[in-house]
């Protein structure tokens, strides 16, 4: 099997912080640290401050005769009302933060496979065109379209063509790289975009999703027994400064329906106009 480099720079596969990042330094290190050790620390910092204020109070004032029963106090009332004060409000950040990441994943991810879904993907695409013109460096595409699946809903149901997705999500995520972009494209759909790879190594690719996903029984359940899953699979890469994203997806589209074409259960290669 060939071996495709790896990419200049970080995972591909993770999210972009639609937020635009943390500026909140204070807030980060909360996040990072949990919430009790933050309690802890702010309760901690509070006594101090408590007890430097008091000492440089009485002394300005000279009341150094009460400092012992003032400093007992300046620790005393934070050491009570700042964990509980605290505890309250970290919490709530810790619940904003949480409730944050959980809409972000509803935006960019499929409910059902867990991949990215088809509007992050066609986001991501763009930019994947541009990193590879400057660096340079070869971009491939697989477009995944499993056979006969209204067919599998209306023999066994819906339940058996989402668990059908299910699995091909997972072999998906399983048979490529942690930095190439996976995502359900719609319906029975899947794409994959894989960064530093050749039209040869990407078709290489796509023929193991196609050989693992045709092994893979399925259990149909009641008098259906046990049967398989097929899918075909469209594959092309990046051409010249002139090709875009819209020609790139199409091409696949065209090379897919091809596999669907010559008997579906396989992959067909297009590559764009001067490219062998």
């Amino acid at each position: 099997m060939e071996t495709r480099p790896a990419p200049p720079s970080g995972s591909r596969n993770a999210p972009t912080d639609f937020g635009g990042g943390d500026t909140n330094g204070w807030r980060s290190w909360m996040l990072r640290v949990g919430h009790k050790p933050t309690v802890a620390v702010i309760t901690a910092a509070s006594i101090l401050m408590s007890l430097v204020l008091t000492t440089l109070i009485n002394v300005a004032v000279d009341n150094i005769a009460n400092l012992a029963l003032d400093l007992a106090i300046a620790f005393t009332v934070p050491l009570v009302i700042a964990p509980l004060a605290s505890y309250y409000a970290v919490g709530l950040l810790f619940e904003v933060e949480q409730a944050r990441g959980l809409l972000q994943i509803a935006v960019i991810r499929d409910h059902l496979t867990g991949l990215f879904n088809r509007g992050y993907f066609l986001a991501r695409l763009r930019e994947e065109i541009e990193r590879s013109r400057r660096e340079p460096q070869s971009l491939a595409l697989i477009l995944i379209d499993v056979d006969q699946f209204k067919a599998i809903n209306d023999s066994f149901g819906h339940a058996a063509g989402d668990a059908v997705l299910e699995r091909l999500g997972q072999v998906l995520a399983e048979a490529l790289r942690p930095y190439d972009l996976i995502a359900r494209y719609g319906g029975e759909e899947f794409v994959a975009l894989l960064p530093g790879t050749t039209l040869a190594q990407a078709n290489a690719a796509a023929e193991r999703i196609r050989a693992t996903l045709e092994s893979m029984p399925f259990d149909w359940g009641g008098m259906a027994g046990r049967g398989s899953v097929t899918a075909s699979l469209g594959v092309t890469c990046l051409g010249d400064a002139n090709d875009t994203a819209d020609a790139l997806l199409a091409r696949a589209d065209r090379a897919m329906y091809a596999a669907k074409n010559a008997g579906r259960n396989r992959c067909v290669t297009l590559p764009p106009d001067g490219v062998a």
